[in-house]
């Protein structure tokens, strides 16, 4: 699983900290990185135009990172990504054929169930569903950090 950290540093005469805001989606912590940034932006009423190519004066928010500075004052952002290793233990129940209950331990789990039987008697519409379940079956476990497990 990944995490990714939203970290804020401030240095100003106003301020002195950082803070970390963690989150499951990266897109959600971007989003956030640059309300954070726009915020700052306004509340400096900083132009950048004034102070186009200054060494003292920087502002700009791109890919992973965002920064304000003016001269000493200082606010930067940036997203740190982060693979945390969690145990999950999962155990089906089936009974009769049929999934009766996915039970885990270790964290929160979805399931979805796969039946890629057909009756023996199967027209041509349930031979093309089957065909469907084996398809979303192949696509999900082929798609980055699945692995067969028993």
């Amino acid at each position: 699983m990944k995490i990714f950290l939203l970290i804020h540093e401030q240095d100003t005469d106003a301020a002195c900290g950082s803070d970390v805001k963690p989150f499951t989606d990266k897109r959600a912590a971007l989003d956030a990185m640059q309300k954070g940034w726009v915020k700052t932006v306004s509340a400096w009423a900083y132009a950048s135009k004034e102070h186009d190519g200054e060494d003292e004066y920087e502002c700009e928010c791109r890919g992973n990172t965002a920064v304000i500075r003016s001269g000493g004052d200082v606010e930067h952002w940036r997203i740190e990504e982060h693979d945390l290793a969690v145990s999950v233990s999962v155990a089906v129940e089936v009974s009769g054929g049929l999934v009766q209950c996915v039970y885990a331990k270790g964290g929160d789990v979805d399931a979805d169930v796969f039946d890629l039987d057909a009756s023996d008697s199967t027209d041509e519409g349930e031979q093309d569903e089957a065909r469907a379940r084996e398809k979303a079956l192949s696509e999900l476990i082929n798609s980055p950090g699945w692995q067969c497990v028993w």
